[in-house]
């Protein structure tokens, strides 16, 4: 089935065809032998056992936020905590001649952070077109607008071609939704074929939107697709040019129309795709260990994917741990995955917790699937369920397609299940399958709703009775709420997020950043979630207060319960002795931080451990060691 939105909606992160359309392009056994195949680093392990006091040491033992007195590691994992007469002489015994560090006043030690739904991969393999989103580090920029956008874009243009007129420009992560809004904050900016004409001729453009679903192509690279020998298919849709230049209005969505366009991209500019991933993953590895974050979560990984990370890690040092979501949008992809044994006892990079099933698109692309239509244009428009009957697009009831999916999944496979689901009707549509098919909610398996974004207070009576929890892409709140506020949902958007309703209900709730639609930052959400400030507009204030939760059920949802919804608390989220060494040291406490909005997104991070072994410090990233 086919869908047409040519209204600039961007999509999220969780599936992405781009990886699909090129899997046989660029993952083939050529370029898998052309990446590096020799080892960075020796493998390393914690020789000296150590002993930590001073500071603020928050071990979050089964979530608690209490402080201890010291903490003791040895061979990579936690040891001994307690008084620092404990530790002590539990140390003396049994390692003597270890060693004692003390933190300096104020200095906050606590389990390593804590991403709990990203997309390693897909993030990468973007990193090397020119980047055109929103965000500068973790705050918007204050001019991302399309004049300041078109200005850099056309410079850019006019250089290539000036290089190579066959190179085309290409640009990731645009996003209308954080631009500024249009007809008294009412709409979003429209991105099509004569705005980028509009901006340049110069050089062939093709940007990507922020959450990789919707490529835009000014005329000279919609020609260059329409002529390519591969694209004969085109005629079968379109009878000229013209015809496909008014129809797609350079909008070009999902696999079917965006297909054409990469095969059009130059050989050598789409080589650069693979061949350069392990330079970027590198770069959000560090990026995420800067930020204190010791453990990632990808929220849909496939074969392909799986074997990038394998490749990465056999040559460079692994610096944060890995779990992953095994991706499952159909019958098809189903019959490749085996029953789920169960949950993971010993630790492996790329240990696989859940299956990810993908029903809807995003709110703020206004794709997400609603019970009522979006506020802005187009009109009438309730956004996309990816399991809708051709012949019922907009369905009120979960369709066939998606029951029995979830049904072979739930109750036959017995996988826990990431269910991404944005729009209101997505939830209902997630939480009626968990109702219809999950056997024993008393059984404890660990189902999850990702974005989880509008929901309703029995939404959430019903996902607590059932065992289901959510996962919040708290960004949504922090940086589109103004966005949803005044132009997407009006009133609408106070079901966003519903953090503090889920929590009294007894609820355990995470916060993710859907990276790279939002910045990596566990400290930043936390920050989005005590606070709920609207960033996008000064005097925009909060957004729905009622929701907003308090400093220490902030740093559980990005500790201890983010380890329990991946299935990892056995290994991380905690310090209790046995866990892994993996600890982050902070200049400052972001439990008593008075003042959060802006601050605590911005608390430096002194040091970040994983198995008893420094992976980042500022004296190091000052000394350009990492």
């Amino acid at each position: 089935m086919k869908h047409h939105h040519h209204h600039g909606c961007t999509h999220c992160a969780c599936s992405n065809p781009i990886l699909k359309i090129l899997k046989d392009e660029l993952f083939t056994p050529e370029n898998f032998a052309k990446l590096p195949k020799q080892k960075t680093f020796k493998t390393a392990a914690q020789t000296t056992p150590f002993m930590v006091t001073g500071g603020i040491i928050r071990p979050m033992i089964n979530g608690a936020v209490e402080s201890i007195g010291a903490i003791g590691f040895a061979e990579g994992i936690v040891v001994k905590t307690g008084t620092r007469e404990e530790v002590a002489a539990f140390m003396e015994d049994s390692y003597p001649g270890y060693t004692s560090r003390e933190l300096e006043e104020g200095q906050t030690l606590l389990p390593g952070l804590i991403e709990p739904h990203i997309h390693l991969v897909p993030t990468a393999m973007l990193m090397g077109w020119a980047d055109l989103s929103a965000f500068d580090g973790q705050i918007l920029r204050p001019d991302y607008n399309i004049a300041t956008l078109g200005k850099n874009i056309a410079k850019e243009a006019k250089k290539l071609a000036s290089l190579d007129p066959t190179l085309w420009y290409l640009g990731a992560g645009l996003d209308p939704a954080l631009m500024p809004l249009l007809k008294n904050n009412k709409e979003l900016l429209t991105i099509d074929i004569d705005l980028l004409d509009s901006i340049t001729t110069d050089a062939p453009v093709c940007i990507i939107a922020a959450s990789m679903h919707t490529l835009y192509v000014n005329t000279k690279a919609l020609w260059l697709i329409w002529n390519f020998p591969d694209n004969i298919d085109l005629l079968n849709t379109y009878s000229s040019f013209d015809d496909y230049k008014e129809k797609t209005k350079g909008q070009l969505q999902e696999s079917a129309e965006m297909t054409p366009a990469l095969k059009a991209i130059p050989p050598l500019q789409k080589a650069d795709f693979f061949l350069k991933s392990f330079i970027y993953l590198k770069q959000i590895f560090d990026t995420a260990n800067s930020r204190g974050v010791t453990f990632m979560h990808d929220a849909g990984m496939n074969k392909g994917q799986q074997e990038i990370l394998e490749a990465y890690l056999a040559v460079n040092e692994g610096t944060v741990r890995i779990g992953a979501a095994e991706v499952c949008n159909s019958m098809e992809d189903l019959s490749k995955i085996k029953d789920f044994p169960v949950p993971p006892t010993v630790y492996k990079d790329i240990y696989k917790s859940h299956v990810k099933v993908i029903s809807d698109g995003s709110n703020q692309g206004l794709t997400g699937y609603q019970s009522d239509p979006y506020l802005c244009n187009p009109a009438h428009n309730y956004g996309v369920y990816n399991f809708a009957d051709k012949y019922d697009e907009k369905p009120v009831i979960p369709p066939k397609d998606f029951r029995q999916l979830m049904q072979e999944i739930v109750k036959v496979k017995n996988w826990p299940v990431m269910i991404h689901a944005n729009g209101d009707r997505a939830v209902q549509f997630a939480i009626d399958a968990f109702k219809e098919f999950i056997p024993d909610p008393s059984a404890g398996v660990r189902h999850r709703i990702e974005h989880c974004s509008l929901t309703t207070q029995q939404n959430l009576i019903d996902m607590k009775n059932l065992g289901v929890s959510p996962s919040f892409l708290i960004g949504h709140v922090g940086y589109w709420g103004y966005a949803f506020q005044e132009a997407i949902f009006g009133e609408k958007s106070n079901m966003l997020d519903l953090c503090n309703s889920s929590l009294q209900l007894g609820m355990k709730i995470t916060l993710h950043s859907d990276n790279s639609v939002s910045p990596l930052g566990p400290l930043r959400m936390m920050e989005q979630s005590i606070t709920r400030k609207m960033e996008a507009d000064d005097e925009a204030g909060v957004l729905n207060g009622a929701e907003c939760i308090t400093h220490e059920q902030a740093l559980r949802a990005i500790t201890y319960d983010a380890a329990w919804q991946c299935y990892a608390e056995q290994w991380t989220g905690s310090l209790k002795a046995g866990n892994f060494a993996d600890f982050v040291v902070l200049a400052q406490d972001p439990l008593t931080m008075e003042n959060p909005f802006m601050n605590m997104r911005n608390i430096e991070v002194v040091e970040t451990w994983v198995a008893g072994l420094k992976v980042y410090s500022t004296v190091l990233q000052e000394a350009g060691v990492v």
